[in-house]
């Protein structure tokens, strides 16, 4: 979940990113004000929460005409107790009530399947961050219903028996992940119509049709599939050779890459 702000017009001064602070004690009217090492809180009020304004001239909370989303996630540094009620600093002199608030973040429905990426077994959690269930194979396929974002930002998935970090997670199926040598070419200077989707591979390694994506020495990403092959791939099974325009072509050489093997 993405921590918001609000607009710089009405919210000027506090900075709503996740940092330290250091621990001091201020009086302000009759109001005691904290500062705590700054957290993240969640608005649990399904009609929004309401926004408040510490008046200078009897330290009492005084009502502003904005508010804040139901689910929308807030960095504070600052609580204040004003007659007993419990009060959250999200902006300069701008506050929410604690009783709108809960330091979970809310779930969010995803409804896909989603595919372990790990060499080995997953450890499964019964919520994010909390005690360890049992674990899941690396390669299994599993169902994600819902994500959370933890207070450190880290996304967790429930696969409907526990919960597992984003991490060990991936949309692809990742069947076997490999390091290769590569160069490039240009199918139409060679006459050929099969454009630029395509990469010549043996195909005793990678058969017609086979999706790889492959990352080049600079982080670039191609997602191709194989389509081609020739002589060099033929005696050479551990080499690609990767179709796209002849300027670019020219420029990529020959260099090491990371090949993954997508089902």
């Amino acid at each position: 979940m993405k921590i918001k702000n609000i607009a710089a017009s009405i919210l000027t001064v506090t900075t709503l990113a996740l940092m330290g602070v250091t621990t001091a004690t201020q009086t302000v009217s009759a109001a005691t004000v904290s500062m705590d090492t700054s957290s993240v809180i969640y608005i649990s009020n399904a009609n929004g929460a309401q926004l408040y304004s510490l008046s200078g001239q009897n330290g009492s909370m005084v009502t502003t005409n904005q508010s804040l989303a139901n689910q929308s996630g807030w960095q504070t540094n600052k609580t204040i107790n004003v007659d007993g009620s419990v009060y959250y600093q999200v902006a300069e002199n701008t506050w929410v009530a604690a009783g709108d608030t809960t330091d979970q973040a809310p779930a969010v429905a995803v409804n896909k399947d989603m595919y372990v990426q790990a060499n080995g077994g997953v450890n499964i959690y019964d919520a994010p961050n909390g005690n360890y269930t049992g674990f899941v194979n690396g390669g299994d396929k599993v169902y994600a219903s819902e994500s959370k974002t933890d207070q450190s930002g880290a996304t967790w998935y429930n696969i409907g028996n526990g919960w597992i970090k984003s991490d060990f997670l991936s949309n692809d199926n990742v069947k076997e992940t490999l390091t290769m040598s590569a160069t490039a070419y240009d199918p139409v200077v060679l006459g050929s119509d099969m454009g630029y989707s395509g990469v010549a591979a043996n195909l005793s390694k990678f058969p017609k049709g086979t999706h790889l994506r492959i990352t080049d020495s600079n982080g670039k990403v191609y997602d191709r599939v194989v389509n081609d092959t020739g002589l060099f791939a033929y005696s050479n099974p551990n080499q690609l050779d990767i179709a796209m325009p002849n300027s670019e072509a020219l420029q990529f050489g020959r260099q090491n890459i990371t090949v993954q093997v997508l089902g």
